[in-house]
């Protein structure tokens, strides 16, 4: 039995109702119907709804996301007992480089960032776009290097390498180099392939096991960080530091 044959959809349509108000904010029944080629009745049905569990409000005649949306993604960040210790070495080691740095896992091939800090404090991450493609950020990069090739395969096919940027890799065999001279450098970078201005530079964070937990950044705008930051402070921040939260895991018994 195929995947596929197992999808509801229904389910899907809601889905891609949800999607679409993501995309273009605030839209009436029409415009939402005219985008998802759906009639004007269904998708008030959808609407109806989402907006009785309170996934969507309406204002006037358009409607939007709800803050059901936020509780979740609360949940989903502050389940894991890990992830809230990883919040506190991203403001450790943004304070030690005085730039942003993330923190962020992998989910169904994406990389979702969870926390981010530019200060004293970490912050639920509060970027536009919290859920990316892997080959254009460091992190998901870092984690692709050590993944098997079946799995990078599986990636690739569902999603792609769409240009994010004009920088962003699109070839697989631009990737394949990549990922090797992450292997051999022990870092990835992300050298404004997701956001246009911005230089990053991640490594991954691993259970003794072995198993990756996520990764962590450090970024700053592509105006002031250098090459000798990119591949030197950086890198070499984030070498020192991220091993002392792996050793604090294994020592609070977190994983």
């Amino acid at each position: 039995m195929s995947e596929d044959s197992q999808l509801l959809r229904t389910t899907e349509r809601s889905l891609g109702v949800i999607e679409a108000l993501r995309s273009g904010g605030e839209m009436t029944p029409d415009e939402l119907a005219s985008a998802l080629d759906l009639s004007r009745s269904a998708t008030y049905k959808h609407l109806h709804t989402l907006r009785k569990h309170g996934y969507v409000v309406v204002e006037g005649a358009e409607y939007r996301l709800g803050g059901r949306f936020y509780d979740i993604g609360m949940y989903v960040r502050n389940r894991e007992k890990a992830y809230e210790l990883a919040g506190k070495y991203v403001v450790e080691i943004a304070d030690q480089a005085n730039e942003e740095s993330d923190f962020g896992i992998e989910e169904n091939g994406r990389i979702v960032t969870l926390f981010d800090s530019v200060g004293p404090s970490a912050q639920p991450s509060s970027r536009i776009e919290n859920y990316e493609f892997m080959h254009t950020t460091a992190i998901g990069k870092a984690m692709l290097a050590r993944f098997p090739s079946s799995r990078v395969d599986d990636i690739v096919d569902r999603w792609g390498l769409p240009a994010v940027t004009d920088r962003s890799i699109t070839s697989r065999d631009a990737l394949e180099a990549e990922l090797a001279a992450i292997r051999e450098r022990g870092y990835a970078t992300n050298d404004e392939e997701s956001i246009p201005g911005k230089r990053v530079a991640g490594v991954i964070a691993e259970e003794p096991s072995g198993n990756v937990i996520g990764g962590f950044t450090l970024s700053g705008p592509a105006y002031r960080i250098e090459d000798t930051d990119l591949h030197g402070e950086f890198p070499d921040i984030l070498n020192r530091v991220v091993p002392e939260f792996e050793t604090d895991l294994t020592s609070q018994d977190l994983v």
